[in-house]
């Protein structure tokens, strides 16, 4: 329905020509036609969990960073609707709020437990790395405004739980592999245009950062800037 509505939109508007010089990002290559391009994104944002169960999180010490290294734009003449598709490399933390909770692993589990009372300055978090793959459709409203929606695929392939904490005058940084992350996911992605070369993001994440009953189950809300 909103492709059609897109298309719709774009045939009464009678564009001749697009200009897609305000699409933001990285220019890597021009294609066959004029606005046919390859380019390079990148999205900044902050994390915040939801549908935690009880767990506090710290947003704005848990990140999202996202690197579309390629993404392939493709304009239909007459069109003020772009079709995209790339791939790129994505970062999360998920990072507890205060310092009296820790993530640990126990029996190929992964649990919550209060800190031990000889740990001090503790910083919590479950961090992943993963490919994405960005599917989106871009309507331009006219030059200065345009609304991209989609989805985000992707394959977690690396996962840890981070313990950095003190000991006396030891600083600790204990590194927990193996965690029983979720290896395939899908994001929803929106992106707000407002200005060349910049905008904003909203993405969630409708499945939960592990598999099923093998660690906390939460999803992701994320928000920021986009390039």
């Amino acid at each position: 329905m909103l492709a059609v509505g897109m298309t719709a939109y774009a045939q009464e508007t009678d564009v001749k020509y697009v200009d897609t010089s305000n699409d933001g990002g990285v220019k890597l290559a021009q294609g066959a036609d004029e606005d046919d391009n390859w380019t390079m994104h990148l999205a900044v944002g902050v994390d915040i969990p939801v549908s935690t169960g009880g767990l506090d999180f710290a947003p704005f010490r848990s990140w999202d960073i996202n690197l579309t290294i390629v993404q392939y734009d493709w304009t239909p003449k007459n069109s003020n609707t772009t079709l995209s598709a790339g791939l790129g490399l994505n970062w999360r933390n998920y990072t507890l709020s205060g310092h009296d909770k820790m993530f640990v692993k126990a029996n190929d589990l992964v649990g919550v437990v209060d800190r031990d009372g000889s740990v001090s300055e503790l910083s919590s978090r479950v961090h992943t790395s993963g490919l994405s793959m960005p599917l989106l459709i871009k309507q331009r409203f006219g030059k200065n405004f345009a609304i991209s929606l989609g989805a985000l695929l992707n394959w977690n392939y690396y996962a840890r739980l981070s313990n950095y904490y003190e000991v006396g005058d030891h600083e600790m940084d204990d590194q927990t592999k193996k965690i029983g992350e979720r290896p395939i996911t899908v994001d929803i992605l929106g992106i707000v245009h407002v200005a060349k070369g910049f905008g904003v993001y909203c993405k969630y994440s409708p499945m939960s950062v592990f598999k099923k009953d093998k660690g906390p189950d939460f999803k992701s809300l994320s928000v920021g800037f986009y390039f």
